[in-house]
């Protein structure tokens, strides 16, 4: 094999040319390649045929490789030789001219301007094709050539869709269109158009064509002006390829997104943003944030501060504070999270902002809802302690006051006192029970029956003697629900009273109740199934916004002698019926609705209302009866009081003395006829122990659990522990008669 080749390229601007030479390097790492300048090749390179003597090493080292390559240089010599004569000729020829021809100035500059422009089109960066009057080119420069890839002699003569691309390449109108429409008489026009070049591959040129003609009017030919824009168009076709994939992942994000520039206007939203804040995105853009962006306090409804001039002002990532609600466009509001960041570009500059948020109201209707139950819960730990020990002190009072009262006559001014005394006593138990219905595990004494006659009973009781009145509004078909009369009784009374006190001058409490089939989610948190909702609405000044949360909390009130256990009794009691209770739309005052779970969808005949207590003498009685109370004072007037009534008593302190006696007695042949038995006994065997070791011994064993925490789950299921009856503390010689009787009657009968 020969040595490595001198290699000379001419025409160093022209790229053809350096990737030849890039090429012939690979092959001949040590090859000299020489580019000749214009005025070196006017005098070395005459004729095609000196251009391929250049190369004769090549020729001769047959191979097809080296063959190839000499003829692509041979070739790019000879067109530069060619393209060098013709300018070498008009050259010649206005030297002549200039030289036989007197030349005034302007003369001398046209023919200088001449040159100028022949060195211009040939060496223009971009691509200047001349067409003569029938489209085809006559021109070809060398910015056309390094743009598509063919020589001055490939491309002269030839037809202009040439370089069209086979099939089309995208929507982008043909050459020969806009040829066609410059043809019709447009002066010029100015198109993108894809072209292909010498290997097939697209490219994307900026073409202006115009027409060429002379003084006369006549068309000569037509010109074009072509500039590569391949790259911008990828370039662009990427920044679009990328907005598309970044619009939709922003419509697929399940939160609301919104851009906006350094002065707070919307530059983009998705379509959660869309639907939370009620804009659609052509109307949002360029709108100022605080129009489409309306964030307030959630209880006060004061305009929150421009997230965007937090962001602008802090440099960094910032969250919107608590409690913030988003006033929509149609005015309906939500609760939402928010957070707010920079939009940087490469440089670190801030552009714009980011805002980022979600609608939070269903999640925070359910987190109230759990801190108003764990609030309940903790307060019922407090008021369940305090409440029992309250009622073993009021059973011991009032039941004394009631020895009192049978004891005085009936024509005693004493008496009176007592009434007051007694009168007192139902107050402080009813707020004992109160207390109670928050302690923990208290579970309500449940029945199935219809609510309708408790909730009018309870209507006509609160309401006889006041300015206010009640309409009724229940169907026929009210289906059935599982409640306490007692425990639903207070809830509904602690309502009605807000209600009546809301109108001290009278007027019309709306009392109803309907069927409903709750959807998943409608009332937070209740589960889908059927229920009965009730509602009590009054004619008073209704609750404020900023009070509605917060009515069911204990302790909150707005009256001056309120305690504010009123409604939070009433959601504890609904809450412990597996119900919810909230406030309503309402249109005169306020309005509350209750949901309990239906226990059947048919028809439940109301009862005949309930039966109230009788308020003349304590029913007598006869028997062996057995106390077992861990406070002395509470045995002592149990002790006295049954014994007043005609039974036969005796008396322990704990379980272990209890079981004890039982036996001793069941042995003797005197087994009690009744035993009431204290459920709690700090330190000691309690009742549910006590009653079980007793009804090892004698299963027929008569037992009553009695408890100043009526709410224990003991006393709702006792059935389920062995006892035969309840008697909640505190209470009064009546009540403690009529249990016992009803007790000990059934124990003689059995006998």
């Amino acid at each position: 094999m020969s040595a490595a080749p001198l290699v000379v390229l001419l025409a160093p601007g022209v790229t053809p040319l350096f990737a030849t030479a890039r090429r012939a390097r690979s092959l001949w790492p040590d090859a000299l390649i020489v580019f000749l300048a214009p005025a070196l090749r006017l005098l070395v390179l005459q004729n095609e045929l000196t251009v391929r003597g250049l190369f004769g090493d090549l020729y001769r080292m047959q191979d097809t490789e080296s063959a190839n390559l000499a003829d692509e240089l041979a070739g790019h010599m000879a067109a530069a030789i060619r393209r060098h004569a013709r300018s070498a000729t008009v050259e010649a020829i206005n030297t002549r001219l200039s030289r036989q021809i007197p030349q005034p100035a302007n003369v001398r500059r046209l023919l200088q301007s001449n040159q100028y422009l022949a060195s211009v089109l040939l060496n223009a960066p971009d691509g200047i094709v001349f067409l003569d009057a029938h489209g085809t080119i006559s021109l070809w420069n060398d910015g056309a050539m390094a743009m598509f890839g063919y020589d001055e002699d490939a491309a002269v003569g030839r037809p202009l869709d040439f370089l069209s691309c086979p099939g089309g390449a995208r929507d982008t109108p043909t050459l020969l269109s806009v040829l066609a429409e410059v043809m019709d008489g447009h002066a010029a026009m100015r198109r993108d158009i894809s072209l292909c070049n010498a290997v097939g591959q697209r490219v994307d040129v900026d073409v202006t064509l115009a027409e060429v003609g002379d003084e006369g009017g006549r068309c000569l030919g037509f010109a074009l002006f072509m500039r590569d824009v391949t790259a911008r168009n990828r370039y662009q076709e990427s920044l679009a390829a990328e907005r598309e994939r970044l619009l939709v992942t922003l419509r697929s994000i399940g939160d609301g997104v919104i851009t906006t520039d350094t002065a707070g206007r919307v530059t983009l939203l998705n379509r959660v943003a869309e639907t939370l804040c009620g804009w659609p995105l052509a109307d949002a853009l360029g709108q100022p944030l605080s129009r489409v962006f309306r964030v307030v306090q959630e209880r006060t409804l004061e305009p929150r501060e421009d997230p965007v001039s937090q962001v602008l002002r802090t440099n960094a990532v910032i969250e919107l504070a608590n409690h913030t609600a988003l006033i929509a466009r149609d005015g309906s509001r939500r609760l939402i999270a928010d957070s707010g960041a920079p939009i940087r570009d490469a440089a670190g500059r801030i552009t714009g902002v980011v805002l980022v948020f979600r609608d939070v109201t269903e999640k925070q209707r359910i987190e109230d809802a759990l801190l108003r139950a764990r609030q309940l819960e903790a307060i019922g730990f407090l008021a369940g302690g305090i409440a029992h020990d309250f009622n073993n002190i009021l059973t011991a009072l009032f039941g004394n006051i009631s020895l009192m009262r049978l004891h005085v006559p009936p024509d005693s001014p004493v008496l009176a006192l007592l009434e007051q005394a007694d009168q007192a006593f139902y107050r402080a138990r009813d707020l004992t029970q109160q207390l109670l219905t928050f302690a923990k595990g208290g579970a309500p004494l449940k029945r199935t029956g219809s609510l309708r006659a408790l909730i009018e009973d309870t209507a006509r009781f609160l309401l006889h003697g006041t300015k206010t009145v009640t309409s009724f509004a229940f169907p026929d078909d009210l289906w059935s629900t599982e409640f306490d009369p007692g425990q639903m009784s207070q809830a509904l009374s602690n309502i009605l009273l807000n209600a009546i006190q809301a109108m001290p001058a009278g007027g019309t409490i709306a009392v109803g109740g309907s069927n409903v089939r709750l959807r998943p989610n409608e009332v937070p948190p209740l589960k889908e199934g059927p229920y009965v909702r009730l509602f009590i609405e009054d004619e008073g000044p209704g609750i404020p916004e900023a009070d509605r949360e917060r009515v069911f909390h204990p302790y909150f009130t707005t009256k001056e002698s309120g305690t504010g256990l009123g409604l939070a009794t009433a959601y504890s009691v609904v809450q412990r019926h597996g119900g919810h209770i909230g406030i309503g739309d309402s249109r005169r005052g306020a309005r509350f609705e209750i949901y309990l779970p239906a226990a059947d969808t048919h028809p439940a005949p109301a009862p005949a209302g309930d039966e109230r207590r009788a308020r003349g003498e304590p029913d007598g009685g006869r028997g062996y009866v057995v106390i077992m109370d861990d406070e002395e004072p509470v045995r002592s007037v149990c002790a006295d009081i049954l014994g007043h009534l005609g039974y036969e008593v005796e008396s322990v302190a704990d379980g272990e003395s209890l079981v004890s006696l039982y036996g001793m007695r069941l042995a003797e042949g005197r087994r009690p006829d009744a035993v009431i038995v204290d459920l709690t006994v700090p330190g000691g065997m309690d009742g549910r122990e006590a009653a079980r070791r007793i009804l090892a011994i004698d299963r027929d064993a008569r037992l009553l659990v009695s408890s100043g925490y009526c709410n224990d789950p003991v006393m709702s299921a006792y059935q389920d522990h062995g006892f035969v009856g309840v008697i909640a503390k505190p209470y009064d010689v009546r009540e403690l008669a009529a249990n016992l009787a009803r007790v000990v009657r059934a124990s003689h009968d059995k006998t």
